[in-house]
């Protein structure tokens, strides 16, 4: 018996359960999971937990920022699929850190909901061993660099709600810089 937590990724209205189970080199689950899980197959499941939600109003114009490392992305993006769906006057920002281009998980269906819904989504990739033209955008996520996002890129006075899900030193990091530009 393995028992392993993964995050649900799917929107509130997508009518189905899915997560992402990113293959770790040496991970039993992980491995099985990615080469030998089939359409159809049996698994049991705990009931989902935790408290990574926020309520949704259709009325409101909020705009949300998350900051995903690796597979820290998959409930990041069932807030953000719900957030485009069930909020339509929002925006959402993601900061997306991996190791390189071919290590970003739904990288295809983040650029699908950008195009679908053109100025209310906006990703940016920070990838740590892939030089980016803004140099900015290369490397590790540190509280730095955070400090830069936000003085450069990211209005921190406009974003309403942050998360932040992905490696300890990253959201430590993330979480001190929300913190001293007085962030809760």
């Amino acid at each position: 018996e393995i028992r392993r937590s993964y995050s649900i990724c799917a929107g509130l209205d997508e009518g189905r359960l899915q997560v992402g189970i990113k293959r770790v080199e040496g991970g039993a689950f992980s491995t099985w999971a990615n080469e030998d899980l089939r359409p159809g197959a049996v698994l049991e499941a705990m009931a989902p937990m935790g408290s990574f939600h926020i309520p949704l109003d259709p009325s409101s114009a909020r705009h949300f920022l998350g900051f995903a490392g690796g597979s820290g992305i998959t409930p990041v993006l069932s807030i953000l699929r719900s957030v485009l769906t069930r909020e339509p006057q929002s925006r959402f920002t993601l900061v997306y850190a991996n190791r390189g281009v071919n290590t970003i998980m739904f990288r295809e269906e983040l650029e699908d909901l950008k195009n679908a819904h053109m100025g209310r989504l906006n990703v940016i990739h920070i990838l740590e061993d892939d030089a980016q033209d803004i140099e900015l955008f290369t490397g590790r996520v540190t509280q730095e660099k955070c400090v830069a996002l936000l003085d450069n890129w990211i209005d921190i006075a406009d974003v309403d709600t942050a998360f932040i899900c992905g490696p300890e030193p990253m959201m430590l990091g993330i979480a001190a810089t929300l913190r001293d530009r007085g962030f809760d």
